[in-house]
């Protein structure tokens, strides 16, 4: 299963860098122009990081700090949800992606 997340988390974030709008788009109904394309490949970037971390040394503790790292993004995408109406719907489908991978990460670390 740990190989799986770690692919599953390198796909997704390869996918966030090169379609963001791709990305944006299927989240919400109207893509704003203004939307934030370089912070959703900023995020694509950091999914791809934490994969080859992961993958390098599935520790308890490394697993751990991704799933410290996937909650603070799970608060940063709900107080964006809150913050700003016209991303709240890629917002909540982010938190949501940010809450699977917590709770994996967590299952894999108590593996691990």
């Amino acid at each position: 299963m740990s190989g799986h997340l770690t692919g599953i988390r390198a796909a997704w974030g390869a996918a966030l860098l090169i379609a963001p709008d791709a990305a944006l788009c299927r989240a919400s109904r109207q893509l704003d122009p203004r939307a934030p394309r370089a912070l959703v490949r900023v995020l694509g970037a950091r999914q791809v990081i934490q994969s080859a971390i992961a993958a390098r040394r599935p520790t308890r503790r490394v697993l751990l700090a991704g799933v410290a790292v996937d909650t603070a993004h799970l608060a940063t995408m709900l107080a964006l949800a809150a913050l700003r109406p016209d991303l709240r719907q890629p917002a909540l489908i982010s938190s949501t992606t940010a809450t699977i991978f917590i709770i994996l990460g967590v299952q894999q670390a108590h593996r691990a």
